[in-house]
């Protein structure tokens, strides 16, 4: 058979076998062919023997034809760890988005999957999810899309398809989402709550405390059961006064903090795994003043955890977290999480997220008349934008102020002169 060429040969009533020669690969001297079975008829067969030459003469790897998309999913995830652009906490949850496809198009093959087929998947997803109780939300659904048009764009830059069907598919449209700030009498509030409960864990911490001297117990153990408490109220005066994020604020070490200049470097965040990893840009680094209060609480703080964490055989340095767990190291986030929200909703707060305090600082500042590249170094945003779109809310009181101010520039104006009208007599 020579190169190019293609033979159907019917192996079985109504199976054609395809088979098309390339020649010899240069580099491994091997033969190159491609052999497929095709059911139904001889006119079929040649269809699917003219479709073997297209993709050939169009760079395609032919012998990747069948890949199917939960197959290359693995092979689009593993390229996103090795290139390192995003964390593994990301590249695994962006995985879980994405295999969101796989009972719908999962045994599809690659080549099979047009625009027509996206835009199907997408309605058929939203469809079931309500169905389920669920939903799968348009800000979901939007970074799905995103999320395809990558893998996608990878099997087209390994010649496995020619173009990419998500090129073709109109975006769904983002939710609108709801930013909740607190208002500067919320956050009073919310302080309040914080100093009480400072108090109280220090309070609760003697006490415990005593009782193990008692006991003859106070030095030689691994752990202290307040600690962690303590920590986790200590992690909330710190987001408030900073705006910092949750991994930022546990990452934190004695070494980042300046009492004496009141001020945190921030360089680096704790993940949900409780590994360390630094900003996602260069704006994440940064130095974040924090007010005199503030400053005396981590003062008052800093001293009282080296007495205690002494009784652990732990001496308190430059690399000790200062929201710390109960043996001195960094604190596992999901125990925060499950201190968190049983406090707030004792105080009053049910619902308000942890990240909605970065929220209320940016807001309140913007608020209140401090500059907008102020606001975005504080934050560690890369550009001003993205602190306006994200945390410019809207404060009524701000409109109202706007408007009576407008009021007062246009209610001075200077009077009219009176108009003279010459009546002409015949």
């Amino acid at each position: 058979m020579a190169k190019g060429d293609g033979s159907i040969t019917e192996v079985r009533r109504g199976v054609w076998r395809v088979c098309v020669s390339f020649g010899t690969d240069p580099v491994t001297g091997k033969r190159q062919k491609v052999q497929r079975n095709v059911q139904g008829t001889k006119a079929e067969a040649r269809k699917e023997r003219d479709r073997i030459r297209r993709e050939h003469e169009s760079g395609l790897d032919v012998d990747a034809s069948k890949v199917a998309f939960s197959e290359f999913v693995e092979v689009w995830h593993q390229a996103k760890l090795t290139a390192g652009t995003v964390a593994p906490d990301t590249a695994e949850r962006n995985r879980r988005l994405v295999m969101a496809a796989a009972p719908y198009i999962g045994k599809m093959p690659l080549r099979e999957i047009d625009a027509r087929t996206i835009e199907t998947l997408y309605a058929t997803i939203r469809k079931d999810k309500l169905a389920a109780g669920g939903s799968f939300g348009g800000t979901t659904m939007r970074k799905l899309h995103v999320m395809l048009k990558q893998l996608f764009k990878k099997a087209v830059d390994y010649d496995m398809i020619l173009r990419n069907p998500c090129d073709r598919v109109l975006a769904p449209k983002e939710d609108e989402p709801e930013r909740k700030a607190l208002t500067v009498k919320e956050c009073s509030r919310l302080l309040a709550c914080v100093d009480r409960a400072e108090a109280e864990c220090y309070d609760e911490l003697a006490a415990k405390e005593s009782r193990q001297m008692e006991r003859g117990k106070a030095f030689g153990r691994s752990s202290l059961q307040m600690l962690t408490p303590t920590c986790c109220v200590v992690a909330v005066r710190i987001a408030v006064a900073t705006g910092m994020r949750r991994g930022e604020v546990f990452w934190l070490t004695w070494g980042s903090v300046a009492l004496n200049q009141r001020c945190i470097a921030v360089s680096q965040s704790l993940t949900v795994r409780g590994e360390v990893k630094k900003p996602k840009s260069r704006a994440g680094l940064r130095t974040v003043n924090i007010d005199d209060d503030t400053a005396s609480h981590l003062e008052h703080w800093k001293a009282r955890q080296a007495v205690e964490l002494s009784k652990i055989g732990v001496r308190q340095d430059n690399t000790t977290p200062v929201c710390c767990a109960n043996t001195g190291g960094y604190m596992n986030l999901d125990h925060f999480e499950r201190w968190w929200r049983p406090w707030r909703a004792a105080n009053g707060f049910e619902g308000l997220k942890f990240h909605e305090l970065r929220h209320t600082q940016a807001t309140q500042l913007l608020a209140n008349g401090v500059d907008v590249k102020t606001v975005q170094t504080r934050m560690g945003h890369a550009n001003a934008s993205i602190t306006l779109n994200w945390y410019s809310h809207a404060v009524p009181e701000n409109d109202r102020k706007a408007a009576d101010m407008l009021g007062r520039l246009l209610a001075d104006r200077p009077s009219e002169e009176p108009r003279i009208i010459e009546v002409k007599t015949a």
